[in-house]
């Protein structure tokens, strides 16, 4: 259950079949099926946040859209979606207009993220006018956070951390948050993330490939 407390998580959500581009090759059929276990586990780990009030999905995909209903999450549709940055600008001014105040912006490809990890991070934000998470691999961003939802300015996409930066965000130095900061974007993320605790939507989907390959003789 999402309770009630301060922060407003934005998830912004590519459309499932046009996901993890980069795991296609890797992921076959099944690359649809892991977009959607990676949203699904990362929307249950802020869910389960107790800092975490309201949760926002923009997306294009009604799918998505349905699933993220289903489990308590308001929802913003992209008519014409333009982006990462373009998404996220959409689900802050629908927190703004229902009078939130501390946003935060988490990738939706977190299938490692623990809740006491976002509980740390957020509380690492709470300092500052607006902060960011680097990811894993030290050129990307996780989490974006700001006071209010105005204050935003997403810099996502590519070299995010340096565009972070020089836009005046504070760069969070948080320990033990190994969860909040793997995004999957190739197969050596997904063997991180493995070794981590995938969450059970991801870790059924490994299963099940993971049982196909064996049937066919090439695990």
């Amino acid at each position: 259950m999402i309770t009630t407390a301060g922060w407003t998580v934005l998830l912004p959500v590519k459309p499932f079949p046009l996901a993890k581009s980069r795991l296609a090759a890797w992921a076959g059929d099944s690359r649809t099926d892991w977009a959607r276990a990676f949203f699904l586990d990362t929307l249950q780990s802020v869910s389960r946040t107790p800092e975490v009030s309201r949760i926002v999905v923009v997306t294009a995909d009604p799918s998505a859209r349905a699933l993220a209903r289903e489990r308590g999450a308001e929802c913003v549709e992209e008519l014409s979606p333009r982006g990462l940055n373009s998404a996220v600008r959409a689900g802050a001014a629908r927190a703004s207009v229902r009078g939130a105040r501390a946003v935060a912006v988490l990738t939706a490809d977190l299938p490692a993220l623990r809740p006491e990890e976002l509980t740390r991070v957020l509380g690492a934000a709470a300092g500052h006018r607006r902060a960011f998470l680097t990811d894993h691999t030290g050129i990307g961003t996780t989490v974006l956070a700001a006071r209010v939802p105005t204050l935003l300015t997403p810099r996502f996409e590519g070299a995010s951390r340096q565009r972070h930066a020089a836009s005046g965000a504070v760069e969070l130095d948080v320990a033990e948050v190994p969860g909040a900061r793997l995004d999957i974007d190739t197969p050596d993320d997904l063997v991180a993330a493995r070794a981590l605790g995938l969450g059970a939507h991801s870790r059924a989907v490994d299963d099940r490939r993971r049982g196909a390959l064996s049937v066919r003789g090439d695990v």
